[in-house]
């Protein structure tokens, strides 16, 4: 039987109508992709709060151990040796977090720099934030003195409001600044020797020091890492600046972090242009000042992620109040937190 031309036009479509169909498919996907991309967002954000907390109980099971918290580093250099800078928190909680065997390749009583870069140049998985980069994306070698480039880290350890978050030689915590849950080690030193060698080290904060309560204090948050270069011109490049080798204590910034209104010095003088430490916003289009070297900061839009000295993870929103946020930051300073 023959075919009607009519039923061979009803089976094919019009140019028109295959215009339409792609138009919808498009819009379908126009739609969806923003779902997709939100999903895999909370995933990465879930999966940064799990890093976070494998941080938060190896420094309770660091604790239970050594009876007082992780250090934010060992030892602060001599002032009249260029070069020497000893080893960081990201080195001695290596055991409480399953990287024994990576620990056993350190040497506690060396500085950084006499490390070879068979050691230092190592990524820790657990280290990084997924919504940033993978752990092998860079490494670090500026400015480590002749030593050897170093892995990074996204983390950094809160130290509390000011840059004088150091020990004396004698044991006495700088009051001025050094009141967060990680500040330097108390140490020995054996400096008759070139490089000097460490002794013996003590960390200096114990849970019961915790004056605020484990559960209202920070431990460990996500460190900002700029886009751009202070001149807000030339991109950032990963492994430069702030953002060196979390192993060395050579540049604070590369391992700790401030939060609330820094003080300078002895006299409580505030900071040039007055400082305020807030948690950092990453922006695509705007560059941010220097100064964010040394705060707080995430890729999550809106929030960034902290686990406690109880171990629990909370996100805390960028525009959190400052004074509420240096409460959060502070160990000892007995104000009422509030809500956040």
């Amino acid at each position: 039987m023959r075919r009607s031309f009519d039923s061979d036009r009803a089976r094919g479509f019009t140019l028109v109508e295959l215009l339409v169909v792609i138009a919808i498919i498009g819009v379908l996907v126009a739609l969806l992709l923003p779902a997709v991309q939100g999903a895999r967002e909370a995933a990465r954000r879930t999966q940064c709060s799990n890093h976070l907390k494998q941080l938060g109980l190896g420094a309770q099971n660091f604790h239970d151990v050594r009876n007082f918290l992780p250090p934010s580093r060992l030892c602060q250099p001599p002032d009249n040796i260029e070069g020497i800078d000893y080893l960081t928190w990201a080195v001695v909680l290596l055991p409480f977090i399953e990287q024994q065997n990576y620990y056993q390749q350190w040497d506690e009583t060396k500085t950084y720099q006499q490390h070879t870069v068979a050691v230092t140049r190592r990524a820790v998985p657990v280290y990084f934030c997924p919504s940033r980069r993978r752990p092998t994306e860079a490494f670090s070698d500026e400015n480590a003195d002749g030593g050897p480039s170093g892995g990074l880290s996204d983390y950094a350890a809160c130290s509390g409001t000011g840059a004088n978050d150091g020990v004396g030689a004698n044991g006495v915590i700088n009051q001025y600044g050094a009141n967060g849950a990680m500040i330097c080690a108390r140490w020995f030193r054996n400096d008759a020797v070139n490089p000097p060698r460490l002794t013996k080290w003590e960390g200096m904060i114990r849970l019961a020091m915790i004056e605020d309560g484990t559960s209202n204090t920070f431990l460990i948050g996500e460190k900002h890492v700029r886009r751009f270069q202070p001149d807000g011109q030339r991109p950032m490049v990963f492994g430069t600046r702030d953002d060196r080798s979390v192993y060395n204590g050579q540049n604070k910034p590369n391992y700790r972090r401030l939060v609330g209104r820094e003080v300078a010095n002895v006299n409580n003088v505030p900071t040039q242009n007055g400082e305020l430490n807030r948690i950092a916003a990453y922006n695509l289009q705007d560059f941010v000042q220097g100064a964010d070297n040394q705060r707080f900061g995430s890729r999550h839009a809106g929030i960034c992620q902290f686990v406690f000295c109880d171990g629990s993870v909370k996100a805390i929103r960028n525009q959190i109040d400052i004074d509420t946020l240096e409460r959060l930051g502070r160990r000892e300073d007995g104000q009422a937190i509030g809500d956040y």
